[in-house]
């Protein structure tokens, strides 16, 4: 069983927690375990990236940016972000991504640029479509 704990200042809550159960429900139908994914809603992220995403076999944790070089995110550009951040979080749940983030399916990425590694392509190619079928 998958729970999805939200935490932070956000718009509209419940829908929130409704897009990230539908997508994460999406991405693994059939998991029967138990898993925790915590969403946190911050300020500013590290680096000021948009979101991030770090976990291992048991959960994952993600924290979402409402803003970044000082521009403001929209309520649309977060969700977009959290789609992207939940299939991460699909990956190290299924031991696809490893934690230090340099193995994928037990293949070593460490000499390959970030956003040409295999989980950033997937996670780039399954945003946009996540968030159109369960955000709009």
């Amino acid at each position: 069983m998958i729970s999805v704990n939200l935490k932070g200042r956000i718009k509209s809550k419940d829908k929130v927690l409704n897009f990230a159960d539908a997508v994460i429900n999406n991405l693994m139908p059939r998991i029967k375990r138990n898993v925790s994914i915590d969403v946190n809603v911050v300020t500013r992220c590290d680096g000021e990236n948009s979101a991030l995403c770090w976990g291992d076999k048991d959960g994952a944790e993600i924290e979402i940016a409402r803003k970044s070089f000082d521009v403001e995110f929209t309520l649309d550009e977060m969700m977009l972000n959290l789609a992207h951040e939940l299939v991460h979080a699909k990956q190290f749940i299924r031991g696809e991504l490893h934690p230090s983030l340099d193995k994928w399916k037990r293949l070593d990425f460490t000499n390959v640029p970030y956003s040409r590694t295999p989980w950033e392509k997937e996670a780039y190619l399954l945003e946009d479509k996540l968030f159109e079928k369960y955000w709009k």
